[in-house]
């Protein structure tokens, strides 16, 4: 079966010397994708980077986060006629060759969105603080959805048409995937955890704090009162 017309969605702030490494790795795994990188306000010189490695690419001058950055992304994918997205990190920590087993639910209509999970069910000898506040993360939105959710901070998913839609519009902000989880399940977006190996960065230092999953923990719960009360959103372009 032909693959789907799928853009590669790359967030970027300061990821100028593993944006190389990550797109060169895409068009050897993945000829078929097309590559949109959002600059979000780096300082390090990655627009000199975009320009030489002949991909997509917006860029803003201050830096708005990655939910901005997403949002960005799916609304070129509107606007281009694309039926799938992946979004993956500028840093090489998500193994491309996963992305054809992201796609494959969507392909197949199993599921709307595919999220990866690094964490499918093996038990873990040793488990970091940011870890275990992990497991604790991913326990309250399981419960609140009443879907499994082993890995409530990846990043690495796919997405189709409907979620393309939706999320082009209201993608959380932030540090968006715990949040995202409780938006899919209040929309009635159907979702599946498909298994993926992660990679250690290529360079520079990892944004998944012990403090930042303490501050994604808080925006759930905040999330948990207030998600009940609104209304399902859809897309105003349905």
């Amino acid at each position: 079966m032909p693959p789907l017309p799928t853009l590669a969605i790359i967030p970027a702030h300061n990821e100028a010397a593993n944006l190389p490494s990550v797109i060169a790795d895409l068009r050897l795994h993945c000829p078929y994708l097309e590559i949109l990188v959002v600059d979000d306000g780096s300082t390090d010189g990655t627009v000199d980077v975009l320009e030489r490695l002949d991909v997509r690419w917006l860029r803003w001058q201050e830096r708005r986060g990655i939910g901005a950055g997403i949002r960005a992304g799916l609304k070129y994918a509107l606007r281009a006629g694309f039926t799938a997205a992946v979004r993956l990190d500028a840093d090489g920590q998500h193994d491309v060759r996963h992305i054809g087993d992201l796609l494959a639910p969507i392909r197949d209509g199993v599921a709307e969105v595919a999220l990866g999970t690094r964490y499918p069910g093996a038990a873990e000898a040793r488990q970091s603080p940011c870890r275990v506040l992990q497991r604790l993360l991913a326990g309250f939105i399981t419960v609140w959805t009443r879907h499994n959710v082993t890995d409530p901070t990846s990043g690495f998913c796919a997405l189709g048409p409907r979620a393309i839609r939706l999320l082009a519009e209201h993608h959380p902000n932030g540090y968006p995937e715990p949040e995202l989880r409780l938006f899919l399940s209040r929309n009635n977006v159907s979702t599946l955890e498909v298994p993926v190996r992660s990679r250690g960065r290529l360079s520079g230092q990892t944004s998944l704090t012990t403090l930042r999953v303490i501050s994604a923990g808080a925006r759930v719960c905040l999330a948990l009162l207030m998600v009940p009360v609104r209304p399902a959103v859809e897309s105003s372009r349905d």
